[in-house]
């Protein structure tokens, strides 16, 4: 993996953040959901979400996911970004984590920071908690990078 392309994918995991977050539950069965998310410069995937909810219920039992970061420009459809990808995702309770998951989350998402909070969650206030996702692969789709049907893949 080229730095050059790393920062790139960097810069467009970053700009985005709408999530489209795939698993499984304990019979194959498929599922969807959207989730918000956030980033850090490692390509660690951050949202919250409550525990029983469809999707934390099936990463309880199984963890490993696959996501979606589509972009598209309405004025032309050519220019295509997206990142699909697989990971491991797990819920943390590590109080250090998820103090250095919600500052990062902040930044995207300034209203939050009076809302979802450590100390909401740790007095149960709120039933979001943090799940991280840690990649292990992504493909990187982008035409105006790459040239028409371009795409870099990258393992973790």
């Amino acid at each position: 993996m080229k730095l050059n392309d790393k920062g790139e994918l960097v810069k467009f995991i970053k700009r985005q953040k709408l999530l489209v977050l795939s698993t499984v539950d304990e019979n194959g069965r498929p599922w969807t959901s959207n989730v918000y998310y956030s980033a850090d410069k490692d390509l660690n995937l951050f949202f919250v979400s409550p525990p029983d909810a469809k999707h934390s219920q099936h990463i309880k039992n199984k963890s490993q996911v696959s996501f979606s970061i589509p972009w598209y420009d309405e004025k032309d459809l050519a220019n295509r970004k997206a990142i699909q990808g697989t990971g491991i995702c797990r819920r943390t309770t590590n109080a250090g984590e998820i103090i250095k998951l919600l500052k990062n989350h902040y930044k995207y998402y300034p209203l939050w920071k009076s809302v979802i909070t450590y100390k909401a969650m740790r007095e149960k206030l709120i039933e979001s908690r943090p799940y991280i996702i840690k990649p292990n692969y992504m493909k990187f789709w982008n035409d105006e990078l790459f040239g028409e049907e371009g795409v870099k893949e990258f393992n973790f």
